[in-house]
């Protein structure tokens, strides 16, 4: 009898490791759509939709509290898609993923499924965790993907500069 419990424990534990690895098995979905270097920093600092002007702004942040580790935590970003005029984003806009550029060095991610409580009628904003372990205090270019239904667009912010939270 203990034997036949075992095996069905076994047989749990083989269908859900065969249904995790099922689900890995396209590694596309697991990183952002590849963009050259140069097609990114090309990107607008502002774009249209219809009559609409919309721009980026960052907050960038390592922390370093005693609870991190000794090299401090990954980078997080937080993005804000916001419109000129304080009107209404369209409802059709949606941010896929982001690209920030340090130097040579490319690190791209989709978002997190975080829904911050600054999200607004005129703002949209993102969250992307775990970057790469830049020194805090230097300046980076960051770019989103944007789409507007089945278009898609990038929208950059440059210089945009890392805290560090202590």
């Amino acid at each position: 009898m203990i034997m036949n419990r075992m095996k069905i424990k076994f047989n749990d534990i083989l269908v859900l490791a065969l249904l995790f690895f099922l689900s890995c098995e396209d590694n596309s979905i697991l990183s952002p759509e590849e963009i050259s270097k140069e097609t990114l920093l090309a990107a607008p600092d502002t774009i249209e939709i219809g009559n609409q002007k919309i721009f980026l702004t960052t907050y960038l942040q390592r922390d370093f509290m005693p609870v991190s580790p000794p090299d401090g935590k990954p980078l997080n970003a937080v993005v804000y898609i916001e419109t000129v005029d304080s009107s209404d984003i369209p409802g059709s806009l949606e941010a896929q993923a982001i690209y920030i550029i340090n130097g040579n060095e490319v690190w791209e991610s989709f978002f997190s499924d975080d829904v911050p409580p600054e999200n607004s009628s005129f703002r949209l904003v993102k969250i992307a965790r775990d970057g790469p372990k830049w020194e805090p205090g230097i300046y980076v270019d960051v770019i989103v993907l944007l789409t507007i239904g089945k278009e898609q667009k990038l929208l950059k912010a440059s210089d945009q500069y890392i805290y560090r939270t202590d």
